[in-house]
C-alpha cells in the first residue's frame, strides 16, 4: 500500500482501531466541500484527484472541479453507477487533450461552467 494521502468522504467514519493505515487515510463525514478543503490542505498546493461517480457528481454540482479526466476502457460492464447522472443540468466542458491506445482512451476536459 502506498503512502499517498487519501481523503475518504463517508457517512460514518470507521473506528480508528479498524483503520489499516491511519497515516494514509483521513475520513470526512461533513460533506464534499469539507472533503475537498481537507484534501487541498493535505496536498499543500499540489493537485488532488476525485475518484468515484458519486463523489465526482457531488464535486461537479458544488463547483469544486477544475478538470475532468476520463480514462475510457473498451469494456461494457452493464451495471454500476453512471458518472454523469445527477448533475442537475448541463456542465460545459472544453477538451484540453485526448490520447488513445488499443487498451485505453484518455480524455481531459476543463470545466467551464455548470448551467
Amino acid at each position: 500500500m502506498g503512502k499517498v494521502p487519501c481523503v475518504v468522504l463517508t457517512h460514518r467514519a470507521p473506528d480508528p482501531a479498524d483503520v489499516v493505515a491511519p497515516d494514509v487515510f483521513t475520513f470526512v463525514t461533513d460533506g464534499i466541500e469539507s472533503a475537498v478543503a481537507r484534501a487541498k490542505a493535505i496536498a499543500n498546493g499540489r493537485d488532488i484527484g476525485v475518484h468515484g461517480a458519486s463523489v465526482a457528481q457531488q464535486a461537479l454540482n458544488a463547483g469544486l472541479l477544475d478538470e475532468v479526466h476520463i480514462m475510457l476502457v473498451p469494456v461494457l460492464l452493464g451495471a454500476g453507477k453512471r458518472l454523469f447522472d445527477h448533475l442537475g443540468g448541463p456542465v460545459e466542458l472544453r477538451r484540453l487533450w485526448s490520447r488513445e491506445s488499443p487498451d485505453i482512451t484518455h480524455l481531459r476536459f476543463e470545466v467551464l461552467a455548470k448551467r
